[in-house]
């Protein structure tokens, strides 16, 4: 898959309450400061999903895991990405107000077409397609808008899953607000990490749809989605409406970010965002 090729996926969009049948996220790894990241191998990225898997089945006979003070608050995703090489996340505890608001304006330097609005309002739309590729146990419906590396890990615990007839369920997902909390151009790439406010359950279930383990309640989470693209790279033109196959069911559909299939309801994602999602860091 090439880096930044956007490939077309399909995926549920929210309905007007913003809610939808979904999962949260991951466990945060952040550096000092505007340290450069490292690579994680995805072989240490399998061998933990292969732990948790196996301390999963362990415990699917007492219910979901627990802890002293109430619900351990433990996300099934095991996909957490890593930030393009020789670039890092910027974060608003470490750059402050100023740090993020200089960050705009200089991607906003190259490309005066980027907002923070309609970036938002895009966000939004991705984050259902992101975790209704993961719940519905379709790989294929995320590709378009994620980095190799975070892609290949959910589509490797995806694969894991369906072995064991497994599924993740995030009843009651709410997509409560999100606000750019810090951005960055150089190194090559424009990075924004976006704070994203949810509430949702989460919960493995087995091919009878018994409970193995999670939060059947609904509780409030936060994550950083850090998306990039290139410092070259400007906003595409809003309003282009363009036809292409819908990937879950092959009809024809006109879209231009994005749109809802009108024969299977499945989204359907174009390559004109121009974002990749690459990190996610559970706050």
């Amino acid at each position: 898959m090439a880096c930044w090729s956007a490939t077309t996926g399909p995926v549920r969009l929210p309905s007007s309450s913003g809610r939808a049948s979904l999962h949260p996220a991951l466990p945060r790894k952040r550096g000092e400061g505007n340290s450069v990241a490292l690579g994680i191998g995805l072989v240490d990225r399998f061998k933990d999903l292969t732990d948790w898997l196996t301390e999963g089945e362990a415990a699917a006979s007492q219910g979901y895991l627990t802890s002293e003070g109430g619900p351990l608050h433990r996300p099934s995703r095991q996909w957490y990405g890593q930030v393009m090489p020789g670039s890092w996340a910027p974060n608003i505890e470490s750059d402050g107000v100023d740090g993020k608001i200089g960050g705009v304006v200089a991607i906003q330097a190259h490309d005066p077409a980027f907002d923070e609005n309609v970036f938002l309002a895009q966000v939004q739309r991705l984050f259902f397609a992101v975790l209704e590729a993961w719940t519905a146990l379709k790989p294929a419906l995320s590709q378009g808008v994620m980095a190799s590396l975070i892609w290949e890990e959910q589509k490797a615990q995806i694969g894991a899953y369906k072995g064991k007839g497994w599924r993740n369920v995030l009843s009651e997902l709410r997509f409560t607000s999100a606000v750019v909390a810090g951005a960055v151009s150089g190194s090559g790439f424009d990075t924004v990490t976006v704070r994203i406010n949810a509430n949702s359950a989460d919960y493995d279930v087995d091919a009878g749809g018994n409970v193995i383990r999670g939060d059947t309640q609904p509780w409030d989470w936060t994550e950083d989605w850090i998306f990039q693209r290139p410092s070259s790279a400007e906003t595409g033109r809003p309003g282009t409406i363009t036809s292409q196959a819908c990937p879950n069911c092959g009809a024809a559909v006109n879209v231009d970010i994005t749109s809802i299939c009108p024969f299977c309801d499945a989204a359907v994602i174009s390559g004109k965002f121009g974002w990749l999602l690459t990190r996610i860091d559970r706050v």
